[in-house]
């Protein structure tokens, strides 16, 4: 008996061991599993498909978009930026935004609320941080920006169900709590022949008002020539609106992004304000510099063409890009705020669900 006793204490012990063993591997698969998921998922698609009918006519899927946007970001903004600050002014902001967005807000939330995967979407958001505050800002503000934005779309599910776009949130959130900051720290660009030292430091921080500032105060338009090619002061995603528009043109022949939107956020911004200037006069800006100005092109390319927080009726995504319009030249006219950009894409975010009900009711009465 003493025997059996002792063999049925040593394979509860080794069943013990092994219960133990498998239940740590489990929790390190886990926490590593949603990681490899998302790197993985950014370079393979997925391998779900449909087995019945309707069968999905489109084969873009969220790793794609995404993609496609990363690529659109690089060229589009990162780049420039690097060219007309240095590469320390920009690469510093990307790792800090992409280091406590993705992999500490990220890891955090898909440990605590058991999720499989992190989406490929927060890098996206991460992007958009960065590029939406002025070259001087300070690396904790956009860390806690990151932070906000990625918190926000995880609560509210994650991709898919955003209310609003939760980079322009993180924008809005910063701007309420440390307006002194956030609304300084315009450096000039460096626009000379680029030397190594250049690229790798920028030049020393020349700081002065933008554009849109500097109409609201003397009346002054700038060179519509240096608006274009970044000769002027904004935030980094908006400094070279060329490669922007070269970008967002890509985004629209890809089918990434809806090309009504920008036609119509931007052609309904210089029928606005052609309009109102003939009406008031130089209370409101010119239609061309109003839409080389601030952050518009970037805006309207990459902002407002978020599928998840904008109209999916096509004559919705015209309302919607018109609503957006009307509504950034009557806060840069009529409004001590220079800039309306952020408060018409996440007013007409709040709106789009009603005007895609109102615009269903009568196409189908």
């Amino acid at each position: 008996m003493k025997i059996f006793k002792s063999i049925e204490t040593i394979l509860n012990n080794n069943l013990n061991k092994a219960e133990n063993f498998v239940q740590s591997r489990t929790k390190v698969n886990f926490l590593f599993g949603a990681l490899f998921e998302a790197c993985d998922g950014l370079i393979r698609s997925t391998k779900d498909t449909a087995k019945t009918p309707p069968y999905i006519r489109s084969n873009m899927d969220v790793k794609q978009y995404m993609g496609g946007v990363l690529v659109a970001l690089f060229f589009g903004w990162i780049l420039p930026a690097i060219y007309f600050y240095g590469f320390l002014c920009v690469v510093p902001k990307l790792i800090v935004s992409l280091v406590v967005g993705v992999f500490v807000v990220d890891v955090i939330w898909v440990v605590l609320a058991r999720e499989e995967r992190i989406n490929e979407g927060g890098f996206v958001t991460c992007l958009f941080i960065p590029a939406l505050l002025p070259p001087q800002a300070p690396l904790w503000l956009i860390g806690v920006g990151a932070a906000i934005s990625i918190l926000f779309r995880n609560i509210l599910g994650g991709v898919g169900h955003n209310l609003v776009n939760p980079a322009l949130l993180g924008r809005l959130l910063l701007t309420i709590c440390f307006p002194a900051i956030v609304v300084t720290g315009w450096q000039e660009p460096f626009t000379e022949i680029p030397a190594v030292h250049s690229l790798i430091h920028g030049i020393d921080a020349v700081t002065r008002a933008t554009p849109l500032i500097v109409y609201k105060e003397i009346g002054e338009t700038a060179s519509y020539f240096s608006l274009m090619f970044g000769s002027n002061t904004g935030s980094l995603g908006e400094t070279c609106r060329i490669s922007i528009i070269i970008m967002g043109i890509w985004l629209c022949f890809k089918r990434i992004a809806n090309w009504r939107i920008p036609v119509a956020y931007l052609g309904s911004v210089f029928i606005f304000s052609a309009i109102l200037s003939l009406l008031v006069g130089s209370t409101v800006a010119p239609p061309i510099f109003q839409l080389l100005s601030g952050g518009l092109i970037f805006a309207a390319f990459f902002m407002a063409t978020d599928p998840i927080t904008t109209t999916y009726n096509q004559i919705g995504k015209w309302v919607f890009g018109i609503g957006c319009g009307l509504i950034t030249v009557v806060i840069r006219s009529f409004t001590p705020i220079p800039e309306g950009i952020m408060y018409a894409i996440l007013l007409m975010n709040l709106i789009g669900i009603p005007i895609q009900s109102l615009i269903l009711k009568i196409k189908y009465r």
